[in-house]
């Protein structure tokens, strides 16, 4: 299994085009960005990347994202599990294709944090969108968001 070192390397950061308008089809909008590659057992039987796949590959940028906020906050950062999952399919995906997962903070709550995330084909093509609820938990349920954790999350929302 991969450290938080080596997911490190396996993401890139670079500067959003236009934050102030961000739109969520467009590459420039993302910050973090891991690159995956599509699997054959990704696959439908019409050759089509499946539902399961696409929900797979949104989960490793938005994981792969949540490990890099998680190591800046050192000690600070408790866990976050997902309350909430919504995915729009904008087109289709075959095998083989490499592809990258962009991540954006969209918001943070009082217990919580809404992470949007993209995957995009090597020609920039966005193939589908998701918003991601995750919250902070506590020792018995969810917990604020606080402190130094709060103030590095809400440095990581694009201004609106």
């Amino acid at each position: 299994m991969a450290d938080v070192a080596d997911m490190a390397d396996m993401t890139e950061v670079t500067d959003a085009a236009d934050p102030q308008t961000l739109d969520r089809r467009a590459p420039g909008s993302y910050r973090r960005w891991t690159q995956e590659h599509v699997r054959f057992s990704d696959t439908d039987m019409l050759g089509h990347v499946n539902n399961v796949a696409i929900t797979a590959l949104h989960e490793s940028g938005r994981v792969r994202y949540g490990f890099e906020l998680a190591e800046q906050a050192a000690s600070s950062a408790r866990p976050f599990i997902l309350a909430h999952l919504a995915i729009d399919f904008l087109g289709e995906l075959h095998f083989p294709a490499d592809v990258r997962v962009g991540a954006v903070l969209l918001g943070v709550g009082r217990t919580s944090m809404t992470v949007g995330t993209a995957i995009f084909t090597e020609d920039d093509r966005c193939v589908s969108t998701a918003e991601g609820v995750l919250v902070h938990l506590g020792g018995d349920g969810p917990a604020p968001i606080e402190g130094d954790f709060r103030a590095l999350l809400e440095a990581e929302v694009p201004p609106t």
